[in-house]
């Protein structure tokens, strides 16, 4: 099968994977948010911020390096990869244990080490797969980690809602993924047949550590920008600041989080098979830009215009603090659904140096402005947050061109008229709604208000197509590599009158 099969098809599994997850996601957390306060969802969010730190700080970069290497002693880099990263889980694991009762009285809330201690066993696990999952990502072998990591994603979302009605509380949260993650661990050895061997390779350890020292810096500085505004907010606006905005956060990159996923998972791999051939990776980065401007700009946009009605019809009007923080966010999110290639190209050249960097620049300066906004509250970190990591996000998009020699007017070139499209649509949208909404909403307005998502994004491609017919028959042409596709692709030919 052909590089660009592989790549199309794997998107669609993951695509599938990632629409599924959102359904139950949604589902699962429209109970939740009910049942559990603000401030139970700010707690899992500064115990998962801790856990995540120390997470990065030990294993990023090992997953990359057996993804990039292909090395004629790739078989003793891959068993030595296994140990330090072995090695380095245990690490995490007895640093947490250890500095959890301080994080918990930071944050004056004993329920933080409990939570900590339930994240740490999910953790363990899902760090002892990580050497077969890197396997299967490196052939580009995503059935199995679609079939797998869906059904355990199913198991973990309903073992949530039984363990919320048994009256966990805070740890329906996190119990049912440390209950699953051994099983799915045990999984992925098994579908794979690779074992490792006795000998811990530390030989190899030096050649590992050098290839993944500048991502793990990258990635802890790059979390820091990602966390620090849930640490800050948590300390200095409180638990159930933290909670309002954690979900404004999450439900203004829902579309950007699913991107970065596939993006994540496919990028690296499908980068580093073309990284010799310049005028290749650069048409590739392009191609791949291209796409992410057509499905995030008016996706991001629609659930922006219809951030109202999601809320209170998901999560309930005890949580309506999140719809402006929602809205402010999702400008942001644009920018990240196009940078976010950009790690992955650095480490497919072989220079994660320069996301290290990049991120050295970023991070004071991100963290200082959303201290700065969280004496104006929720509202005042979201405008700080959108702010500098929308300029963050037009940085990294033009030193990643640079690398694949292209200049930021060739870039721009790519992305205005989807751009200038969807903010025109956004504006008059925005208009339609202030007049023809009612003053006083009701649960029936809201499910009709939602119809302003398939309307605007419908709306985006049917213009679009008039006005640049050769983007779409480009997104068509590459939906049309894999045959499961096919159907779609003659629908969308249908609708938009092609």
């Amino acid at each position: 099968m052909s590089l660009g099969k592989k790549v199309f098809i794997s998107t669609f599994l993951l695509l599938l994977r990632k629409i599924w997850s959102n359904v139950i996601n949604l589902l699962v957390m429209a109970f939740l948010a009910r049942m559990l306060s603000k401030e139970d969802f700010g707690l899992l969010a500064i115990s998962s911020v801790f856990l995540s730190i120390i997470n990065t700080l030990a294993t990023s970069g090992i997953a990359e390096y057996v993804v990039y290497y292909d090395g004629e002693d790739k078989e003793e880099k891959l068993n030595a990869a296994f140990w330090l990263n072995l090695f380095l889980t245990i690490a995490v694991v007895v640093v947490v244990v250890t500095t959890g009762p301080w994080w918990a009285d930071f944050y004056e809330n004993k329920k933080v080490y409990s939570l900590l201690l339930l994240l740490s066993v999910s953790f363990f696990f899902e760090m002892g797969s990580t050497i077969p999952k890197a396997l299967l990502r490196k052939e580009l072998e995503y059935k199995t980690l679609v079939y797998y990591s869906t059904v355990s994603m199913t198991v973990i979302s309903g073992g949530k809602l039984v363990a919320a009605w048994a009256g966990f509380g805070v740890y329906s949260l996190a119990l049912p993924q440390a209950l699953v993650s051994p099983f799915l661990m045990v999984a992925f050895f098994i579908k794979t047949n690779w074992k490792p061997l006795a000998t811990v390779g530390y030989a190899h350890y030096k050649t590992i550590i050098d290839y993944s020292k500048h991502i793990i810096g990258g990635r802890l500085l790059s979390k820091f920008v990602n966390e620090g505004d849930n640490l800050i907010i948590g300390k200095f606006v409180g638990m159930e600041g933290l909670g309002v905005y954690t979900l404004a956060f999450q439900l203004a990159n829902l579309v950007t989080t699913n991107v970065v996923f596939l993006v994540n998972d496919l990028v690296l791999p499908v980068l580093s098979k073309v990284k010799r051939d310049l005028d290749r990776l650069r048409e590739v980065y392009i191609r791949m830009i291209q796409l992410l401007s057509l499905i995030s700009f008016p996706l991001i946009v629609a659930l922006a215009l219809a951030a109202e009605p999601i809320v209170m019809i998901i999560y309930g009007s005890k949580w309506s603090d999140a719809i402006i923080p929602f809205q402010i966010l999702s400008f942001f999110a644009l920018g990240r659904s196009l940078s976010s290639p950009s790690s992955s190209l650095f480490s497919a050249v072989g220079k994660p140096k320069i996301g290290l960097l990049f991120t050295v620049v970023v991070a004071p300066i991100f963290l200082l402005s959303v201290w700065v906004g969280s004496y104006y509250g929720i509202m005042g970190v979201a405008i700080a947050t959108t702010l500098v990591r929308s300029l963050a996000s037009v940085a990294a998009l033009l030193v990643a061109a640079y690398l694949v020699r292209l200049s930021g007017g060739q870039l721009m070139d790519q992305l205005k008229k989807p751009f200038i499209l969807v903010i025109f649509l956004a504006a008059v949208f925005y208009v339609m709604s202030l007049v023809l909404t009612p003053v006083n909403s009701s649960y029936v307005i809201n499910f009709i208000q939602l119809l302003v998502i398939p309307t605007f994004i419908y709306a985006f491609f049917i213009c679009l197509r008039f006005w640049d017919r050769q983007s779409i028959e480009r997104l068509t042409e590459s939906l049309s590599h894999a045959t499961w596709s096919k159907p779609l692709v003659v629908v969308f030919k249908r609708i938009l009158f092609l």
